[in-house]
């Protein structure tokens, strides 16, 4: 007695070829860029069930030929979600003084990447304001790496406008405080003779991500005000009205 079960034909071993090496290669870019915390669940819970609904979509469509589009439409789906654990981490990694990518990199970070419970998402500006000069976004990915903090640097010049609405809505997100605006003497290693002040709550790794327009400011910070929230990972935003300059972190 001859067996009914349809044969597997040269197409459906590559067709499983393409969909694990999507599957594998994909997860692997997701993993170590959107946290587990994040994106990365639910893309990988819809990458998983499009994978599974192939084979079965394509053996009944081999059968009576009736499943055609809704295998098709399962493999497009599955193709697009595959590319975006790789669109997502690049977009996140790459056009930091693109103010175009603000928004998408801000969303990446925001629900894809950062895993404590924090208000940065009320601290960050919603938009762009029109002002917005000397502009620069650092989104750093998730990784599984032990003891690793993916933070945010955020920085422009705007307006004094500007600057009293974010203080204004500071003031009213629970646990963002104003921090002491005390200086401290800070000697920058890349140049001679040179000395920089700004306040003690400023913390010295967001100094460092600040372009020379940025840094030069720092020669007199005695003005500048702080906001600060948090604990174990500070997050906060530096507001200088005498230069305009803002600078967000986490």
């Amino acid at each position: 007695m001859e067996n009914d079960k349809p044969k597997k034909s040269g197409f459906w071993i590559a067709n499983l070829i393409i969909s694990l090496f999507f599957v594998l290669s994909s997860c692997f870019v997701g993993i170590w860029t959107l946290s587990v915390a994040g994106l990365f669940p639910y893309f990988f819970i819809v990458l998983l069930v499009l994978f599974l609904m192939i084979p079965v979509l394509y053996r009944k469509n081999q059968k009576d030929g009736k499943y055609k589009i809704p295998l098709w439409t399962v493999r497009i789906a599955f193709v697009l979600i595959s590319l975006l654990f790789v669109v997502l981490p690049y977009i996140g990694l790459k056009f930091k003084y693109n103010k175009f990518f603000y928004t998408p990199k801000k969303i990446i970070y925001t629900y894809g990447v950062y895993t404590l419970s924090s208000n940065i998402d009320e601290m960050l500006p919603k938009h762009l304001p029109l002002e917005c000069r000397e502009y620069k976004f650092i989104t750093q990915l998730g990784s599984i790496a032990q003891d690793y903090h993916p933070s945010v640097y955020l920085m422009f010049y705007t307006d004094n406008d500007t600057l009293m609405q974010y203080e204004k809505n500071f003031k009213t997100i629970p646990d963002v405080n104003i921090a002491s605006g005390e200086c401290k003497e800070h000697d920058y290693y890349q140049f001679q003779n040179e000395v920089f002040f700004y306040p003690k709550n400023f913390p010295d790794h967001v100094f460092w991500r600040l372009d020379d327009i940025h840094r030069e400011k720092f020669k007199n910070m005695e003005n500048a005000k702080i906001y600060i929230a948090g604990d174990y990972y500070t997050h906060g935003c530096l507001l200088d009205y005498d230069s305009g300059l803002v600078v967000f972190w986490t």
